[in-house]
């Protein structure tokens, strides 16, 4: 299976989307892993999920657990890559020995606050995940993305729905998108829809 656009797909759970997502042939599947976080896996769900699939990276998504207990739990998590969010332990993070993505929030006021954190980390991290609480794109999203997509790895969290991500990935010069797993309605059931709609119309025939 090949997908005709580098994919991210965040927030894992639980089996079901860690097998359809791999099966479907996305690059990066992100484990909720964020002991403050009664809905993240403990090291016994992690493992009975990531033994199932393979050729795919795996991104530990730690919340915002500090790096010293970080370092602490990839003792128990194996993990090809890190999300983060805070410039401040950007450096810390950066000694832990694996690649990082950084996490930003966009809002309408804040573009010269992401600019500005986009040029401190660069160089740092792997990739830039551009989320926002917009379902849209606005034109001052529109236009920051332009100015970054062809100077730096931007992965879109937003913006985009199955009947456009074809649209949005060909509007704009972006490593990739970012989707969002959610949990299961119960043990070994699942429904799918929008991240199985995307991923279809992504799918190379």
């Amino acid at each position: 299976m090949a997908l005709s656009s580098f994919v991210y797909v965040s927030n894992i759970d639980n089996l079901s989307d860690a097998r359809f997502a791999a099966g479907m042939g996305v690059d990066l599947l992100g484990f909720k892993l964020d002991p403050n976080d009664a809905t993240s896996l403990n090291n016994e769900q992690f493992h009975e999920i990531s033994e199932w699939i393979s050729g795919v990276k795996i991104v530990g998504e730690f919340g915002d657990s500090n790096p010293e207990a970080v370092k602490k739990l990839l003792n128990q998590f194996n993990v090809d890559y890190l999300l983060i969010s805070d410039e401040s332990q950007l450096h810390d993070f950066s000694m832990l020995g694996l690649p990082l993505i950084y996490k930003l929030h966009f809002n309408e006021s804040n573009k010269d606050a992401l600019l500005s954190t986009i040029n401190y980390c660069s160089g740092a991290v792997d990739y830039f995940l551009l989320e926002s609480d917009s379902p849209t794109l606005s034109e001052a999203a529109k236009n920051l993305i332009s100015s970054l997509d062809s100077h730096y790895p931007l992965i879109l969290g937003y913006g985009f729905e199955s009947n456009n991500v074809l649209d949005v990935v060909g509007e704009f010069s972006i490593t990739g998108i970012c989707l969002k797993g959610s949990p299961e309605l119960r043990p070994g059931y699942k429904e799918f829809d929008e991240l199985a709609d995307i991923l279809e119309a992504l799918e190379i025939e």
